[in-house]
């Protein structure tokens, strides 16, 4: 006998099913700008018309007992389990056209959904444009949380626990279906803006909306297998920079700046947390390379090109990583482990717990120096004004601090088991669990079985945080 609860929650995962299934049609627009093939082109259509028939079935069933507000536990539960079957659905046209074999088909779907960019693809040249094309769009809607976008469509401000679930927290507007539609009104306007730039600095409309999308997502694709480093070109990186930063930090300060048209609303505690981190460890990079690219204008082109990808969590590649000293990949990892802005696509610890970690670091020191002489307000900057930060949000920020931390040794730990070295190990975990995309060459079709396995646990978990995850694998009260 399936509880209430359960009815509710497949009736939910149904019209998931049945959005993804839809979603997979739309490759097909790959025929307006690239030659289409029909062999290409029927994976994309039996996944997509099952995956409808198959969630429309499952809605059909269990819709009636879908009414109500969700139940964090609910919520948890509808985002942990459709980002598996979004993974499922998604790399079976990999599979049933024969591009990929079975885990490595899962492994380019959940590396699409979740914006990190890694690929069992040894070289995209040979990939027919559709597949190449499925996995920007998986990016694209992944960064957007394609499941947030398309659940609040149907149950409106009920969903708002979806969206907490998904690790959202920043509303744009009060509603979170008007959040839901503001937001993809910002995005879809970058990315208009975006393929532009990109059209004007010689990109061909294939390669320009492909990147466009994969650059804003933080997912880091590319239809080329030296990635940015192809076009070897100083425009196009200026224009991957831009939409790596706008795609990655929060859309809540975009909003705001776009309305008040005042630039004091960019003193924020993760504008400040960026430029810190930028300053630091860009040089340190640096450091390590220097010598091995001849002038020094271009060791500091490279460096800070990777940087600020590793620090968005987007993952463009202009160097070979695998040449890289010790030091350099340090500063990568430390980037990648930081990540990027809450409320945008980009992935890692977030900007504004390490800085309100920090801030309650300095807070401590504070307190015992002068005890109950001074009174220390805990304060820290957002989109322009001083706001109060309650010791609820500073646990929550040390818990998944910590919860990342250990995923992040743990799979560290289990690269080096393989005889893959420390540093190499810690990024190419880290670049997974960060939804990154940076890989130093291990990442591939011949990377061993538990290797894949653990990267693609890594993403899931890092998209969505790990407490959705506990959440939803907790024991429902009634048990």
């Amino acid at each position: 006998m399936i509880s209430h609860e359960n009815r509710r929650i497949l009736a939910h995962l149904g019209m998931l099913v049945l959005g993804i299934g839809v979603l997979t049609l739309t490759p097909l627009l790959a025929g307006l700008l690239m030659p289409l093939h029909w062999e290409d082109a029927l994976p994309f259509l039996v996944t997509g018309l099952g995956s409808i028939v198959a969630g429309w079935s499952l809605w059909q069933g269990y819709r009636l007992e879908a009414n109500g507000s969700l139940s964090p536990r609910e919520a948890a539960v509808i985002m942990s389990v459709g980002w598996l079957l979004a993974t499922v659905v998604g790399g079976l046209p990999f599979l049933i056209g024969k591009q990929l074999v079975i885990v490595d088909s899962l492994y380019e779907a959940i590396s699409g959904w979740t914006g990190t960019g890694l690929s069992m693809f040894p070289t995209t040249e040979p990939v027919p444009p559709i597949y190449l094309f499925w996995r920007s769009i998986m990016s694209y809607l992944g960064g957007a949380g394609f499941a947030v976008l398309m659940l609040s469509a149907v149950i409106g401000p009920q969903g708002i626990g979806l969206y907490q679930a998904e690790a959202r927290s920043d509303h744009l507007v009060p509603s979170i279906l008007d959040t839901a539609r503001l937001f993809m009104k910002m995005y879809g306007l970058y990315l208009v803006v975006g393929t532009i730039l990109y059209q004007l600095v010689g990109l061909s409309l294939f390669d320009a909306v492909n990147h466009a999308m994969t650059a804003l997502s933080a997912a880091g694709f590319s239809t080329h297998t030296q990635g940015i480093a192809f076009f070897k070109s100083l425009p196009v990186e200026l224009v991957t920079i831009i939409l790596m930063l706008l795609g990655s930090s929060n859309f809540s300060l975009h909003y705001l700046f776009y309305t008040k048209r005042d630039w004091r609303v960019l003193k924020d505690s993760e504008v400040y947390a960026l430029a810190v981190v930028l300053g630091l460890l860009i040089p340190l990079a640096y450091i390590g390379i220097g010598s091995l690219y001849g002038d020094i204008p271009r060791a500091w082109r490279i460096a800070t090109f990777q940087a600020i990808s590793a620090s968005t969590t987007t993952g463009f590649g202009t160097a070979d990583l695998s040449k890289w000293p010790d030091i350099s990949l340090f500063a990568l990892t430390l980037l990648m482990i930081t990540g990027g802005g809450t409320g945008g696509t980009a992935g890692g610890i977030k900007l504004s717990r390490i800085a309100a970690l920090w801030q309650a670091a300095v807070w401590t020191v504070r307190h015992r120096i002068y005890g109950q002489r001074v009174i220390v307000r805990h304060t820290v900057y957002r989109q322009g004004e001083l706001k109060s930060i309650s010791d609820r949000e500073l646990l929550e920020a040390a818990v998944i601090v910590f919860l990342y931390v250990v995923t992040f040794l743990s799979g560290t730990v289990i690269f080096m088991i393989h005889g893959v070295p420390l540093a190499w190990a810690g990024l190419e975990f880290a670049t997974a669990l960060s939804t990154v995309g940076l890989s130093v060459g291990i990442t591939g079709p011949s990377m061993p079985l538990a290797l894949k396995i653990t990267q693609m646990l890594g993403m899931w978990l890092g998209r969505l945080e790990f407490i959705a995850v506990m959440v939803a694998l907790s024991l429902p009260r009634h048990i």
